[in-house]
């Protein structure tokens, strides 16, 4: 009789491959669960900035600033919703809105990946953001504001206005307390029209000036005699998915490592970059959580 081998039954267990392929999966699983929760994760940062020449009457003066809403797919009305209500628990003197207010097609690849209608989402936000409470409301573009076109830009303007909400298209306004008065100064986007000389004209020598811009570049413009005693600005997303050495050096601004997120000490104030409250493109957010900023001016 012809002897027949018979081949040893399979392991029960997993192969040291396959067990490291299977722990490779469940990890990306995992780590896209995280960054997908993660960019509804909305944290409230509250500083207290010191002034030597901050006017009398605006000592413990609050601002509110949100950025980078992105309206558009992935970041729908419900979010922007809960993100104003947490705002208006705030009870700020002013809040502002430092730009990309909707995702606009800027580019081919957004077109692709985020289609839908820009002015659609552009109702959307203006009706949610008519919501805020705070007796001053205050508005820039950013480049995704302006990226869509003229037509479209000043349709968001017209609804944000509508709305209750001025948009400082580089131009200021006076907040009055008695004898004093605080300057809150505004420009476009810094790719787009972006006009700093013009958005200071009128305001006074020495006076307190805080200025509000999109993008933290405008600081390629700032000097210290200009009297700025605070730039809020945003544009960054604090990289979004921030990996430590890796997007603080591929951010598209000019000191990415200086500028990512938070706040900076300048020769003559500071700059605030939000992180902001939506996401770009893809809907993840790691180690950098969406952002309400309360900032309260103190005497130094």
């Amino acid at each position: 009789m012809k002897k027949v081998s018979i081949p040893p039954p399979p392991s029960a267990g997993l192969s040291r491959r396959a067990f490291l392929r299977w722990t490779a999966r469940l990890a990306l699983v995992a780590g896209v669960g995280i960054a997908f929760d993660g960019r509804n994760n909305l944290v409230v940062e509250k500083l207290h900035l010191p002034f030597t020449d901050l006017p009398r009457p605006f000592r413990g003066f609050t601002i509110a600033q949100i950025s980078d809403l992105h309206a558009s797919y992935w970041v729908g009305r419900d979010y922007l919703e809960e993100v104003v209500q947490r705002v208006n628990r705030l009870s700020a003197d002013l809040v502002v809105v430092t730009g990309d207010i909707i995702t606009g097609s800027t580019n081919a690849f957004i077109k692709r990946w985020l289609p839908g209608d820009s002015r659609g989402y552009t109702d959307m936000a203006a009706e949610v953001l008519s919501q805020l409470t705070a007796p001053r409301r205050l508005a820039v573009l950013g480049n995704h504001d302006q990226g869509e076109g003229l037509q479209a830009s000043n349709y968001l303007v017209q609804r944000l206005e509508n709305a209750g909400i001025p948009v400082l298209r580089n131009h200021h306004r006076a907040f009055r307390a008695g004898a004093s008065r605080l300057y809150v100064a505004g420009t476009d986007d810094v790719w787009y029209t972006s006009n700093l000389k013009r958005s200071l004209a009128g305001i006074p020598d020495g006076a307190f000036t805080i200025l509000l811009s999109h993008s933290p570049d405008i600081l390629n413009d700032v000097r210290k005699e200009m009297d700025i005693r605070l730039l809020l600005c945003g544009h960054t997303h604090g990289g979004q998915v921030n990996l430590p050495w890796i997007t603080s050096r591929i951010m598209p601004i000019t000191n990415p490592v200086r500028y990512l997120s938070g706040l900076v000490r300048e020769p003559w104030g500071y700059t605030y970059v939000n992180r902001g409250i939506g996401t770009l493109v893809f809907p993840f957010r790691i180690m950098a959580p969406p952002e309400i900023t309360r900032i309260t001016l103190v005497k130094a």
